[in-house]
């Protein structure tokens, strides 16, 4: 008999073994037929036997489990689990039936007859969520009712789905859409389709269902790509179109090359029906750990006959006429490694007036230069010594003027199309070491002479422009004697390789620093000794002589000239603290802080002629009739010191003052914080007492605080101690007679000031000023340059305020019947910016900037965006009012990258004009 019981109750597992190896199991055995709820778990392995079973088996149920050893059927109820190698299911009820091998899972409804425990089956990384769900575990086949699963970034709705071995699937009535709604805003509805996991989906007819409506959008089949995530993949990048002032137009027709996982190009093109195109081509690449990159070339043909008509017959020109461009944009970054070099790029270089021709956003349509650059830097190893190999271009941002058919109308202004290289900069830098641990061994003993160090640092390079300013040398008469005087843009093109070289210059510039230490003196003052040198080696040297038959200064050049120059100076300062201590009911205490610093430098006279820097020249066919008069040119065109004895003494005060103040939460009045009331205030000068006039250097007054926590100040200011009059020949000049003059309570004369205020009302913008959103909806990358790069929806609104007031005083010289009339001038300059969002409601952001300019009357710059969340859609609205970009673009996009060509745009005159 005891054998008999131990035969039942093993019984259920001896049917059960070739599915359930592993199971959560009662503790108590349960009697075949019988239902037992769960008092408590337990777990059990039992050894798996060869058969169709490839790894173990693990279930349970919150609730019950029932065998029907009879059917050999295990019912498990409440939160049912099976977990079988890569497969997981769960359900509100799961059936086992081992004799067909055929798992069946459904939900139940609870006592409000809400539905729970829908079935979720996971295989491979795929989930299917479904009201009922049959699978055959040994076949791997499945039938699945009311599936909603997710391929990629696309969500797939069937009535019923089929899966075979292969872990294809095939569903009926699909739909197929982004939205992660259980009811989904729009979809692409099809009766039938088929799906290869994380290659593609397959369907018959479909067309486009947006909020119920069905559309006549469509096709006679659809293909979707889904690949895995971290996989690349080829194809077709589908374009858009529509109708500008170029005509009707095909935007970004293109195709990605994904040629491995570290390197992708695309490559797109715009047509337009009036003639004009434009080509780009960009490619990332990245290699881990290492570096990261992109490259890309624009070409853009901009064809414009009524601009081209209007220019010929009135000579004015208001849009870019007919012209080719390209531009290049390469960026390359490194990740740093010690002891490794470091080279990075970033190139931005191309036509002049590309970036405002193609309009591809604000910040490169107002810029006014741009400057490329490539370098390669490297420490040496155990040593003090470091190199940099750079390559540096700039250009303007404004266009070549254009010439008529008359040949009128050239510019030669510095801007137009100049540009500048240096190619290359190389320079080698020793950093400051100690003169004593460099020649001695010894342990250091504290001597004053041990804090003598010594820094070296020498650099050479070509620089190379298009642009040559005019030279002037005026004579007895001010007239010319040296040359053309205008100004000359040289081309760039092959032919002028030798003319653009010959303008360049080369040079090498040396410089040794040698500090002598620094000392305390007088208990409370620190006292800086040094001494320094610098050389400059030329690659031209120039020899003036005038010439009394033409009445000009000739030029000899020398391929070779070195200039140097040596000075030696001292500093002292110190620091000094007060405190005033108010005790109010807010106010406890104020503090000022004072840094005084005052320094001397003596530089020798290097236009005397025993150096040779300098060259003076008798100019005048008759030096014997009037007195002779001498003019002193420099023999080299840059790097030349001074040609005047310099022994100057400058000063400078800093101020701080800062407030102690009780904290505003703090109810027992103990706790305080500090407010600052001005960050730093400097007034500095100097006095050169080498000087044969105007010894007093300009006064100069800065200063920078916040005010209330919310404006930020800054002023910048300039007085000129000497007064503007007449001389004795009547010629209005700056004269050496200091302005100062106590009864009439003058100070000193305004020559230039500069106030910016800006404050941003905002507090939660402020707090995050300086971290990135983490709630930004996904914008597709190729949104327009129009639209903002993100909307931030945590902060309701924003609002920042910027006004600038500045104010220049010199003299202007006017020439008036061939007389020349120098009188004193101010102008002033005052803008008034405004920038921020409002957030409407939790979908609605509007976005907005605009500058004002008081003198002119006009508005510089504005646009308004306006952006919309759909949930799976982004409506966004561009409006540029102002400017010859002026006009809109309304976009309407499905936010996923998968659909991002399902898309509606529209684009006025001005944002379509250039693009």
């Amino acid at each position: 008999m005891r054998h008999f019981l131990i035969f039942l109750l093993l019984l259920p597992f001896a049917l059960l073994t070739p599915l359930l190896v592993e199971g959560q199991v009662l503790q108590q055995m349960p009697v075949a037929g019988q239902d037992t709820t769960l008092a408590a778990q337990d777990s059990v392995t039992l050894s798996a036997p060869k058969g169709d079973i490839a790894t173990t088996i693990k279930y349970s149920a919150r609730d019950s489990i029932r065998f029907e050893v009879d059917r050999k059927v295990v019912h498990l109820y409440g939160d049912a689990k099976i977990n079988y190698g890569t497969m997981s299911l769960a359900a509100a009820y799961i059936e086992i039936d081992y004799e067909t091998n055929m798992l069946s899972a459904l939900a139940q409804t609870d006592s409000t007859g809400k539905e729970i425990g829908v079935p979720l089956f996971t295989d491979g990384g795929e989930t299917y969520a479904a009201k009922k769900i049959a699978y055959n575990y040994k076949s791997r086949r499945g039938r699945i009712s009311e599936v909603v699963t997710q391929q990629g970034e696309g969500y797939i709705h069937a009535e019923v789905v089929k899966r075979n071995e292969n872990n294809e699937f095939f569903g009926l009535h699909s739909r197929y859409t982004t939205c992660n709604l259980e009811h989904p805003h729009f979809y692409i509805g099809s009766q039938k389709f088929k799906v290869i996991p994380n290659d593609k989906v397959m369907s018959g007819p479909f067309n486009l269902v947006i909020g119920d409506i069905p559309t006549p959008l469509g096709f006679l089949f659809g293909l979707f790509p889904t690949p895995k995530a971290q996989k690349r993949a080829s194809g077709i990048q589908v374009p858009s179109f529509g109708e500008n002032t170029r005509g009707f137009y095909l935007q970004d027709l293109g195709y990605y090359f994904a040629w491995n996982d570290y390197i992708g190009t695309l490559v797109t093109a715009d047509i337009y029906s009036l003639g004009g195109y434009n080509l780009d081509a960009k490619t990332d690449y990245v290699n881990r750990y290492s570096y990261r990159g992109s490259f890309g070339f624009q070409y853009n043909y901009l064809k414009n006959d009524e601009a081209d008509i209007a220019f010929r017959s009135t000579n004015i020109n208001p849009l870019p006429p007919t012209q080719r461009s390209f531009w290049i944009d390469w960026s390359h970054t490194p990740v740093q490694k010690p002891g490794r070099g470091r080279f990075s790029a970033n190139v931005r270089a191309g036509t002049p007036g590309h970036q405002r021709v193609n309009y591809n956003g604000t910040a490169n349509y107002l810029a006014a230069q741009f400057n490329s650059s490539i370098s390669y830097q490297k420490t040496i190893p155990n040593s003090p010594f470091s190199y940099t190999i750079n390559a540096r271009q700039a250009q303007s941002n404004s266009p070549r003027a254009q010439t008529n058919v008359r040949g009128e109308g050239q510019s030669t202004a510095p801007g137009a199309g100049s540009m500048s290289f240096v190619l290359p900069d190389i320079s080698l830098s020793m950093t400051t070491v100690s003169l004593y641990e460099l020649f001695s061994k010894a342990p250091a003993t504290g001597a004053w002479y041990e804090n003598f160090t010594i820094g070296y640092n020498v650099r050479a390079r070509n620089e190379i422009t298009n642009y040559l300013p005019a030279r002037s040398f005026p004579g007895l008469n001010n007239d010319n004697i040296i040359g053309e005087t205008a100004a000359d843009t040289i081309p760039l093109n092959f032919s002028n390789l030798q003319k653009l070289w010959e303008s360049g210059k080369r040079q090498a510039d040396h410089s040794l620093s040698i500090g002598l230490g620094n000392y305390k003196v007088f208990r409370f003052f620190n006292f800086s000794p040094s001494v320094s040198y610098s050389e400059t080696w030329l690659d031209e040297k120039y020899s003036f002589r005038f010439d009394p038959d033409s009445q000009k200064v000739k030029i000899d050049t020398t391929n070779f000239g070195r200039v140097y120059q040596y000075a030696a100076g001292a500093s002292l300062s110190t620091t000094i603290y007060g405190t005033a201590y108010i005790k109010g009911k807010k106010v406890e205490a104020i503090r000022h802080l004072i840094r005084p610093s005052i320094s001397y430098n003596y530089r020798p006279d290097f236009g005397d002629a025993r150096f040779g820097f300098y060259q003076d020249v008798l100019v005048g066919a008759e030096p014997t009739t009037n007195l002779p008069l001498y003019r002193t040119l420099p023999r080299f065109r840059s790097g030349v010191p001074g040609s005047s004895l310099s022994s100057a003494m400058g000063f400078s005060i800093d101020n701080n003052i800062e407030m102690k103040v009780r904290a505003k939460t703090d109810t027992a009045a103990t706790k305080f914080e500090k407010v600052t009331l001005i960050n730093n205030l400097r007034l500095s000068s100097g006095y050169d007492f080498a000087a044969d006039s105007f010894k007093l250097a300009p006064i100069r007054l800065t200063m920078n605080t916040r005010l209330f926590k919310v404006v930020d100040v800054t002023l910048a200011s300039s007085f000129d101690p000497y007064r503007i009059g007449a001389d004795d020949a009547g010629i209005v000049r700056r004269l050496d007679e200091y302005y100062f003059d106590i009864t009439k309570l003058r100070l000193a004369r305004v020559t230039n000031a500069n106030l910016n205020l800006r404050t941003n009302l905002n507090p939660a913008a402020r707090k995050s000023e300086t971290t990135s959103p983490t709630n930004l909806p996904a914008l597709q990358q190729d949104m327009d340059p129009l639209l903002p790069d993100y909307v931030d929806f945590k902060i309701p609104w924003t609002l920042s305020l910027d006004y600038t007031l500045s104010y220049n005083r010199n003299l202007e010289r006017t020439v008036v019947n061939r007389i020349t009339v120098i009188k004193e001038a101010s102008k002033i300059n005052q803008t008034f910016g405004i920038n921020g969002t409002l957030g409407i409601t939790e979908k609605w952001q509007v976005s907005y900037n605009a500058q004002y300019d008081f003198v002119n009357q006009n508005i510089a710059h504005a646009n308004v965006n306006i952006h919309r969340d759909l949930h799976c859609w982004d409506m966004s609205i561009g409006w540029v009012p102002f400017g010859i970009m002026r006009g809109y673009n309304v976009t309407i996009n499905a936010r996923s990258a998968l659909l991002r060509d399902l898309k509606l745009t529209k684009r006025s005159r001005g944002s379509g004009l250039y693009r």
